[in-house]
């Protein structure tokens, strides 16, 4: 582990493999910004760097890093984004490298430092640090020993902060052992194989969650072990995220943690695939204390933010740096799920022409009809379904991007409609407007064999007034 020249190929392949996470970031975009974040989107870009820019005055660029400050209107959104999809490509194709990853890191963390409600999800600052490291670790042709390390910290880190934080909620249901079997119905977006692992005996959730967190607390000291036991860490830490994968939809975070995990496989094993880089010149001195010093940095911190969150112990010094260095995503804390929900709320919307008759809009991948069967979407985030599952966590008056998201439905914004699969009256936009609460459960065995049911729903009550436009 402690000799990155034996990890020549696994650092290219991390590289190319990026790429291709990239592109699953900002190909979506293609069909989803102007109705999120678009001059006529639920959250203007342009309107939040205003507010800002009020806000804070000259220090609002430094806080918000984004190229959005030079340009926010659609089109430079649009050549922001197909310039990532065209990196990434590059990217993938190994066609110069260390540029890439720069320009896709700078151009990601514009739209994270833009992006709102939209692009306040975990995998996006993992996906950032992953990329600050690689883009060090890609300027040498041999790379560099400190660079490597808080590469391999960084993922320990990843998962052993994802099992503590479980812990330090003290959350009964991950204690008991139970939080699994509510997991597969209660996520965020379940696909087909949820519904049928939701099934299974609490005995067999018991288990799933007991080896979850061998892996996450335990398996993560192998990875600075010998080679034979970074094989097995790879082998678990693989494993746990194709189950994830296999029952769940969380974006490209499944993929980008298996992407990192391959730098636990060393020129060995990956030799018999791939061909081993032709050994190149040491770095001129210079670069290289440079790059160590990064290097030193970047561990540093990140044994004092797992210090921090471990222990609750920090310092005016550390507190000050974090606070420097936090708006561009060099080192985050990790971990997702640390009380686990075991009631599943959704927020339905339904329009009326007359105050009458209700009829419901209809979402891509969120639960809604209770005969939509559950689809898989990940690589793919449809980041609306995704913000729709925290609404019931407060209140419809807390959620401003939902009371503009109603705004744009009551208004038939096309950029908005587009986000959803199907608005009950066209192109026309309803006179009234309202959103209503469910209670939704997975349904049984005989519901969905002899009637085609998937979930079974009980109202609770409204979540939003019923709204019209004035005039």
């Amino acid at each position: 582990m402690w000799d990155p020249n034996q990890y020549h190929i696994t650092i290219e392949l991390l590289f190319r493999l990026l790429g291709v996470i990239y592109f699953f970031v900002f190909f979506p975009f293609t069909f989803q910004i102007k109705g999120l974040l678009g001059s006529g989107g639920i959250l203007p870009i342009k309107g939040y760097l205003e507010a800002i820019k009020k806000h804070y005055g000259h220090n609002a660029k430094r806080l918000v890093p984004t190229l959005f400050w030079l340009n926010s209107n659609d089109k430079f959104m649009m050549i922001s984004i197909w310039t990532g999809i065209i990196a990434s490509i590059l990217l993938a194709l190994g066609i110069g490298t260390p540029l890439m990853i720069l320009l896709l890191y700078v151009l990601h963390l514009s739209l994270v430092s833009a992006g709102q409600d939209f692009l306040s999800f975990g995998w996006e600052l993992f996906l950032l640090e992953i990329a600050s490291n690689s883009f060090f670790l890609s300027l040498t042709a041999q790379p560099n020993p400190f660079i490597w390390i808080s590469l391999n910290l960084l993922l320990f880190r990843f998962h052993f902060q994802g099992g503590a934080v479980k812990l330090q909620s003290r959350d009964a249901n991950w204690r008991n052992l139970t939080a699994i079997g509510f997991h597969y119905q209660s996520q965020p977006l379940p696909n087909t194989l949820a519904w049928y692992a939701h099934k299974l005996p609490i005995s067999m959730h018991k288990f799933s969650t007991a080896l979850m967190f061998f892996i996450e607390l335990a398996v993560p000291f192998g990875i600075f072990g010998p080679e034979w036991m970074r094989m097995i860490v790879f082998a678990l830490f693989a494993g746990l995220q194709l189950m994830i994968w296999a029952t769940g939809n969380f974006s490209y975070l499944n993929h980008l943690t298996l992407a990192l995990t391959t730098i636990l496989l060393g020129n060995t094993i990956l030799e018999h695939w791939f061909e081993i880089p032709t050994n190149a010149e040491p770095p001129y001195l210079l670069v290289d204390i440079i790059i160590s010093c990064i290097g030193v940095f970047l561990i540093t911190f990140q044994l004092l933010n797992l210090w921090e969150n471990t222990t609750f112990w920090s310092n005016k010094l550390i507190r000050k740096v974090e606070k420097i260095i936090a708006p561009f995503h060099i080192i985050n804390r990790y971990g997702i799920f640390a009380v686990m929900t075991t009631k599943r709320y959704e927020i339905v919307i339904e329009g009326s022409l007359d105050g009458v008759e209700w009829k419901e809009y209809i979402f891509k991948y969120k639960p809604s009809e209770i005969n939509y069967r559950p689809r898989r979407n990940s690589p793919i985030q449809p980041r609306l379904d995704w913000q729709m599952w925290f609404l019931p966590f407060n209140t419809y008056y807390e959620n401003i991007w939902f009371q503009n998201f109603l705004a744009h439905l009551l208004k038939g914004q096309k950029e908005v409609l587009a986000l959803l699969n199907r608005a009950p009256f066209g192109d026309t936009p309803p006179k009234y407007i309202r959103a209503l609460a469910y209670d939704y459960e997975f349904s049984d065995w005989e519901a969905k064999n002899q009637k085609g049911e998937w979930w079974k729903r009980k109202y609770v009550g409204l979540y939003s007034p019923t709204l019209t436009l004035k005039g």
